[in-house]
Parts: structure tokens; C-alpha cells; sequence
């Protein structure tokens, strides 16, 4: 008798779950769609995500574009808010960095910057300490050597105006000689890289984020921050999971400047979902990052206009930093210049892939391009955990993607 009221009760909670799905339009053909959803809902039911999204373009036809889940709060909360669709706007967090880096291409594109030129040409009042050496490559592949906070920076005021007071950068002094060794910057190059832009062009981020690929793409969200009015239509994030690990706080704290929960916190509130910050706040619907990634897989050109040359979209997509000891993550990581790299045997965007392109976001948002598969994916959610053991169905939804890419050919 336990055994058949514990089974009507994991019914009850699936088919509870399966309502909260919503599905935009999609032509999935010979892809499995539903049999790759079924294994995101059962994600959605460990309660790690009080959102998913997921939205999938294979060779080029948008075969999934799914959500599940509330905008607000946790599933077992009694205000859990109205139930998110293929509509509703996700932060991208870390993965906005593959858009920002996107811009800075096409700036060098247009002969704006040069990769190998010096930070400090343009921001002279960081040539101290050893920064002297950091080149806008060394910015956009990691190994800047700084990647840790200002000591004294105070995060809610950073994100409150939009930007850092250059005077407490000063202080940072590579760990390594800049180019030679891997240690992810989750902020402080994107600080200089969004001071380089505006200083050299007169003209902020998302200006020119606007005028090189959103207008000519027609879309109207993925930008960084929202408009005011915009702001209801944005999930909310939550810390899920088990309690942050000891050594994973102390990276935060000393990499973002704030704890898990202080920065989830930040991140929902008004400055951060308007603002500009070039390594986080990068904020649209599923279907518009899917949309800005198959631009990349198709080498920079959408309906037949080229907004980025192929050979800006292969500079940028390249795997510059074969897999090395991540210093930050603590754990081996391939890097391009401005993506985060597949791998065969250990990857983001699972088994297989490498030659796969695309970035991770805070803490299980991952968007990439396979160019091998033909597949644009933005697996995009709003639970923000650092252990727990629902991550490892996480990790199959993952390779659930690729293997159902492969064998819908």
C-alpha cells in the first residue's frame, strides 16, 4: 500500500509538472523532441529550477522551444507568480559574455581595435603593478591574470551606477605574466573591455550591440538590462540546493565581490535588470539567444545579410588555450577568444564536442553552437546551486541534446 500511494504520488507531481509546460512554435521533423523534453521535465521536478527553458535550432529549423515552470520564486512556494513561456526573458549571466565579445570582434572587425593591442593605450591609469602587458586578447581569453574583485569595491553601489571606479583597479597585480597561464575572469576584463569600447568609439555596449546585430536581426529583447516596463517579463532567479561549499564561496567572494546569495539577490533587483554590465546582465528570450548563436554557426550572416565576417566569427570561435588548469574553477577548461571551448571528454555542451562553441552562465545556463551537429542551443533556468545531486540529471539534459542531434540527421 506505501508502495502505490508513494507511485500515485510521483503521477500526480509529473502530470502537476507536465501542465506548467508551454510550447512555442517549433518544427522538430525527424528530431525527438518530446523525448528529449521528457528528461527536462524530470529535471524540473528535482526543484532545483523554479524555470527552464529550452529552445534548440537543428540544421538550421527551430525544432524546440519549450519552457516549464514560474517566473517567480520556488514551485513549493504559495506566491510562485505566473507560469514562464517560450516569451519570458532570462538573464544570461556569464553567457552574456558571448555576446559582449561578439561586439568587440566586430569593433575589431571595423579596425576600432586591434587584438594585440595594450589595455593600458587606452586605459593609462592601470599601467601599474604589471597590467602594462595585458592586450585585448589576453582580456577576452582569460589569462589576463586578474581575475579577482577590488578588495574594497562595494558591488551593490558598482552595479547601482554601472561602473567601477577605475581607482580600485589600480591595485590589481597579475598573478601571472598575462598570456600564459588560464584563470577565468567571471568580471574584472569585462569591466576594461566595456571602458575600452566607450572610450575609443564614444558609444556604450549596447549601442552597438543594437546597431550590428539586433536591428538587422529584428529582436527586440536580448539586450543588456531591459527597459523599466519590461522588467515583469523577466524570470526571477533563487538559490537552490545544497549550502555553497566552503572553497566555491571563496571564489565568488573574491572573484564577483559578493556571496551566492547576495548576488542572487542583486541580480533581482532593478539596477542589475536595467543596467549594462557587459559580463552578466545580457537579458531576451530563449529563442533570440538561439537566434544570435545560429547567426554565429552560420558565419555571420542571417536572411542574407552578413553582420560579421566569417573570419571574425572563426577568429572568435577558435580555440585558442587548449585545455589547461583553470585556476578560478580549479578544474581543466578550453578557452577561444571570448567563448568558452567543447571538449571530447570533458565539455559544457557534453561528451563530444569539441569544436563546439558557446558559455556557461551563473550557475547552470549554458548556451552554444555545435558546428559539427548544426545545432544552436539555449538551455536557459533560474535555479542558482552549486551541489546538489539534481545536477546530475542536469548533466544528462545536456547530453541528451547532442546525442538526439546526432541521430536526427
Amino acid at each position: 500500500m506505501a508502495f502505490l500511494d508513494r507511485y500515485q504520488s510521483l503521477v500526480t507531481r509529473h502530470e502537476a509538472a507536465l501542465s506548467l509546460t508551454r510550447i512555442g512554435d517549433e518544427d522538430p521533423g525527424r528530431f525527438p523532441a518530446d523525448e528529449v523534453w521528457a528528461d527536462f521535465v524530470r529535471l524540473y521536478e528535482t526543484g532545483l529550477h523554479p524555470a527552464i527553458a529550452l529552445c534548440v535550432m537543428h540544421r538550421g529549423r527551430l525544432v524546440m522551444n519549450r519552457t516549464i515552470g514560474h517566473l517567480l520564486n520556488h514551485p513549493e512556494d504559495d506566491d510562485v507568480g505566473d507560469i514562464a513561456t517560450p516569451d519570458t526573458l532570462f538573464s544570461l549571466f556569464s553567457a552574456s559574455k558571448i555576446v559582449t565579445a561578439m561586439v568587440v570582434h566586430a569593433l575589431i572587425e571595423d579596425g576600432v581595435f586591434s587584438l594585440d593591442e595594450r589595455m593600458v593605450d587606452t586605459l593609462p591609469e592601470l599601467a601599474s603593478r604589471g597590467k602594462e602587458a595585458i592586450r585585448l586578447r589576453h582580456l577576452l581569453n582569460h589569462t589576463a591574470g586578474i581575475p579577482d574583485m577590488p578588495r574594497d569595491l562595494d558591488v551593490e553601489e558598482a552595479i547601482a551606477v554601472g561602473k567601477v571606479d577605475f581607482r580600485l583597479l589600480e591595485e590589481l597585480r597579475p598573478s601571472h605574466a598575462p598570456g600564459t597561464n588560464v584563470a577565468y575572469h567571471p568580471m574584472t576584463s569585462w569591466i576594461c573591455i566595456q571602458e575600452m569600447v566607450e572610450r575609443k568609439t564614444g558609444r556604450d555596449l549596447r549601442a552597438h550591440l543594437r546597431e550590428r546585430f539586433l536591428d538587422p536581426m529584428g529582436i527586440d529583447h536580448l539586450s543588456y538590462g531591459v527597459s523599466e516596463p519590461d522588467m515583469d517579463l523577466v524570470a526571477r532567479h533563487a538559490v537552490t540546493g545544497l549550502p555553497v561549499p566552503t572553497f566555491m564561496g571563496k571564489i565568488f567572494e573574491r572573484t564577483i565581490g559578493a556571496d551566492l546569495d547576495r548576488a542572487i539577490e542583486l541580480s533581482n533587483t532593478a539596477p542589475f535588470l536595467t543596467g549594462l554590465l557587459p559580463s552578466a546582465n545580457v537579458i531576451g528570450s530563449p529563442l533570440e539567444m538561439t537566434r544570435f548563436m545560429q547567426m554565429l554557426l552560420d558565419g555571420g550572416r542571417v536572411n542574407g545579410m552578413r553582420l560579421l565576417s566569417a573570419e571574425s566569427v572563426h577568429r572568435a570561435t577558435t580555440e585558442v588555450t587548449p585545455a589547461q588548469f583553470d585556476s578560478t574553477f580549479g578544474f581543466p577548461m578550453r578557452y577561444g577568444l571570448g567563448t568558452m571551448m567543447g571538449g571530447n571528454r570533458f565539455s559544457l555542451f557534453g561528451l563530444g564536442t569539441r569544436g563546439a562553441y558557446g558559455h556557461l552562465g551563473l550557475s547552470a545556463v549554458v548556451v552554444y553552437a555545435d558546428p559539427r551537429r548544426k545545432l544552436a542551443v539555449s538551455f536557459l533556468n533560474t535555479g542558482k546551486t552549486m551541489a546538489a545531486p539534481g545536477m546530475v540529471q542536469w548533466a544528462w539534459c545536456v547530453q541528451r541534446i547532442i546525442n538526439a542531434a546526432s541521430r536526427a540527421r
